[in-house]
């Protein structure tokens, strides 16, 4: 019996002497084809990849949660015109060291009609003389580290505004910007002012208080029993004749801040310091029983001026006039004894070093 040829035959390919034109294919083969692990459908596949062994299932990374508005492309002129405009508190945007951008509240707090006035003006025009050295030491750890600075400025009516800012860094490959915001700022006109009842460098009194007090220690006086002795009630004045020095130096507000310190440690307990409108100090001593217990308390005053103030590098030589009144030696009431201390304050400060006079009739 013959072989058929409709099956794959190795010794017929093999045959050299067999005639390919002549075979026959039977298309059943394909109907067969899984029976020799053949893969038609992918053999369709022109760019089929060849099988590969399967890898073990990766958990694919979770992406890191973040803010939402990182993913928004947020413009900063549509940031000023929403927000900081209307802000209630003061915004200063600084570009090389110029202003290039107030919102209303800052215009409002320095006195400035139109930002035309001073477009491309130098902030530090604004900054107080005492504090451009502040500002400028200090503004490297504000754009860093978030530290806020108190700054006092001065309005285009040289009226002193103090406030407390934080600054913001600007990316700008150009120019050095950056934004000022400040506290909330309520203005207060002049009459408001004078409510302050403590000092804000020092922490004294203010002379307004200073008055009041002055009135209930000799109202206090006044109203005593008669048959209880009357105590006296002296009040001083003190001026800083070589303050001009340290305002040169920008020590002003050291100095200020150290005298207040030394004299509410050395006088008696229940004796007012408080910081003057024209002068830097007054005091009022109460309770005194003889002229000797006012002279005590006067010389503890004038030995503070004569040792100076250190610094820590070195001491700075102070001279002080200082004048005094006394109730009831002399005045007999509390605008009376005021207005003596002056008298006697500008004879003091006729003469030489520290000085102190009484005032006489």
């Amino acid at each position: 019996m013959s072989k058929k040829t409709t099956d794959f035959d190795p010794d017929v390919w093999d045959n050299k002497n067999a005639d390919p034109t002549k075979h026959e294919t039977d298309t059943s083969i394909l109907l067969r084809a899984a029976d020799f692990g053949v893969d038609l459908e992918s053999l369709e596949l022109v760019d089929a990849a060849p099988p590969t062994a399967e890898l073990p299932m990766q958990k694919k990374a979770e992406p890191k949660e973040h803010d939402f508005w990182q993913d928004m492309d947020i413009s900063l002129n549509d940031i000023i015109n929403v927000f900081i405009s209307n802000s209630e508190r003061p915004v200063i945007l600084v570009s090389n060291d110029k202003i290039a951008y107030l919102n209303d509240t800052a215009k409002h707090m320095l006195e400035i009609a139109d930002l035309k006035q001073v477009r491309e003006a130098p902030f530090l025009q604004f900054v107080d003389k005492r504090d451009w050295n502040v500002l400028t030491a200090n503004i490297g750890e504000m754009l860093t580290s978030g530290t806020k600075q108190k700054i006092r400025l001065r309005s285009m009516l040289k009226k002193q505004v103090n406030m407390e800012f934080q600054a913001v860094y600007l990316p700008d490959s150009s120019r050095f910007s950056f934004i000022l915001v400040g506290n909330h700022f309520e203005s207060r006109s002049e009459d408001q002012s004078l409510d302050g009842l403590y000092d804000e460098l020092t922490g004294l009194p203010t002379f307004f208080l200073f008055e009041d007090r002055v009135q209930m220690a000799i109202n206090n006086e006044n109203y005593k029993d008669a048959r209880l002795q009357k105590d006296m009630v002296a009040v001083a004045a003190i001026d800083i004749d070589n303050l001009e020095v340290f305002q040169q130096l920008n020590m002003e507000d050291f100095v200020m801040k150290k005298l207040a310190g030394i004299l509410g440690l050395s006088l008696k307990k229940n004796c007012t310091i408080a910081r003057g409108l024209k002068y830097p100090f007054w005091v009022l001593i109460f309770g005194l029983r003889s002229r000797y217990d006012l002279e005590v308390e006067l010389n503890k005053i004038i030995g503070i001026f004569k040792q100076g103030i250190n610094d820590n590098f070195t001491t700075h030589e102070i001279f002080a006039s200082i004048g005094c009144s006394i109730y009831p030696e002399s005045a007999q009431s509390a605008k009376k004894i005021i207005e003596q201390t002056i008298a006697a304050l500008k004879e003091a400060k006729g003469k030489e070093g520290n000085a102190l006079v009484f005032y006489h009739s």
